[in-house]
């Protein structure tokens, strides 16, 4: 009779470390291992987006008359030049003229031109507290990403359904010496 209670211990035990690991693995592991998955794989948009960003920047600078280019300041809201960076940026990230995503774009949603100022004397600084010792284009861009994973799921309760990424890139262009 010993025998058997110490074989049904032994097994009973058996059973709930086996119920114990595979509890650990779905709740646990698995969750922690996609949501690093998940912000590597975020990082990775958020770069790709800072390096078309970081172009655009430079195009729109370049795009620039002459008679823009003597001012200390060239506010983009009144300005050509926002369009001009609006068409640049739908180029380098694939999407439409409404600045809504294209199949292949990196963003899926519509893409927000937060804050836009171009500085072509210096020393300047920008409202996000960079100084500039040239002349320099200054943006900042919220662009949505849909997560995957764990991470939709989160959002999907909480009624939303992207993640945005806001990205702040200032480019100083190089000047000919």
């Amino acid at each position: 009779m010993t025998r058997m209670k110490k074989h049904v211990r032994e097994n009973g035990s058996a059973v709930t470390q086996i119920v114990l690991m595979a509890a650990m693995l779905v709740f646990v592991i698995l969750p922690v291992f996609s949501a690093v998955i998940e912000k590597y794989v975020l990082m990775e948009k958020a770069r790709v987006i800072r390096d078309s960003v970081d172009m655009t920047n430079l195009s729109a600078y370049n795009a620039l008359s002459g008679a823009e280019l003597g001012k200390v300041r060239v506010d983009a809201d009144r300005s050509e030049i926002l369009e001009i960076y609006r068409q640049i940026l739908s180029a380098n990230l694939r999407l439409c003229d409404d600045l809504e995503p294209k199949p292949d774009s990196v963003a899926e949603g519509q893409v927000e031109v937060v804050s836009l100022e171009i500085f072509s004397s210096f020393p300047a600084q920008c409202p996000e507290g960079v100084r500039f010792t040239r002349p320099a284009v200054h943006s900042v861009i919220r662009v949505p990403v849909r997560p995957s994973l764990y991470r939709s799921i989160i959002l999907g309760m909480l009624g939303r359904e992207y993640v945005d990424i806001i990205v702040h890139v200032d480019t100083e262009i190089p000047l000919n010496n």
